[in-house]
């Protein structure tokens, strides 16, 4: 499979990071990548959108965005990248649109699959989110990556919950600060940070062990 890739958040929660996207872009071995965003995530994508082209036609990249009746698009992508906004309703948008099943036949095909924020949490078999109208939940993703993990990890009141639906369920977990972010290939992590002390956290609630500062420099095997 090819790189699956969860991006923790950017500036100000849901701005990107042009660091991380160009570090992104540096992974794709081509001139002229095709670049799919997937905006499913959000009924108000236009200016993230365009904010996203920008960055990526600026690295040199084709950016398309998909719409109903265009998955075969998908087939064709170097980088298929699925934008911010709600979990539960992106995840299953994906099903409706009988998407999952490409976007793994993409990742076998060594397409790079990434996430940011919600799109992260989609990646992942769960994830911890605040979602609308529910509130700090754990949500099923479409399982690209084995575990469970939480996006803009920095805020006190996102990790609290976090480490209390972890808890309930047993569960460990990673935590992703804003301008990090996690590659994983072959069931291995990497981690990655833009910005001096954003970092990526690992959580493993048995016996009550404090949450663990991952190194930039460090690789983990999957699942924890």
């Amino acid at each position: 499979m090819g790189k699956i890739i969860a991006i923790g958040g950017g500036y100000q929660g849901g701005n990107f990071d042009c660091q991380l996207e160009k570090i992104i872009r540096n992974l794709i071995k081509k001139e002229k990548p095709k670049v799919i965003f997937i905006p499913y995530g959000s009924n108000d994508f236009e200016e993230n959108y365009n904010e996203f082209k920008h960055i990526y036609e600026t690295l040199g990249c084709h950016v398309n965005l998909l719409q109903p009746g265009d998955e075969h698009l998908l087939h064709q992508a170097d980088l298929i990248y699925l934008g911010r906004g709600e979990t539960i309703p992106l995840v299953e948008t994906l099903r409706e649109t009988n998407i999952i099943p490409l976007l793994f036949q993409a990742s076998e095909n060594g397409a790079i699959i990434a996430g940011f924020s919600a799109g992260a949490h989609a990646l992942f078999t769960l994830a911890g989110s605040n979602e609308k109208d529910i509130g700090y939940t754990i949500v099923e993703g479409i399982g690209m990556v084995e575990g469970c993990m939480m996006s803009h990890y920095n805020y006190t009141e996102r990790a609290e919950a976090f480490h209390k639906l972890l808890s309930k369920r047993r569960l460990a977990g990673i935590g992703l600060e804003d301008h990090t972010m996690v590659v994983v290939e072959d069931n291995v992590a990497s981690f990655y940070s833009s910005k001096a002390g954003s970092s990526v956290y690992l959580i493993k609630t048995v016996n009550f062990q404090e949450p663990i500062r991952i190194m930039p420099d460090e690789k983990i095997q999957l699942p924890l």
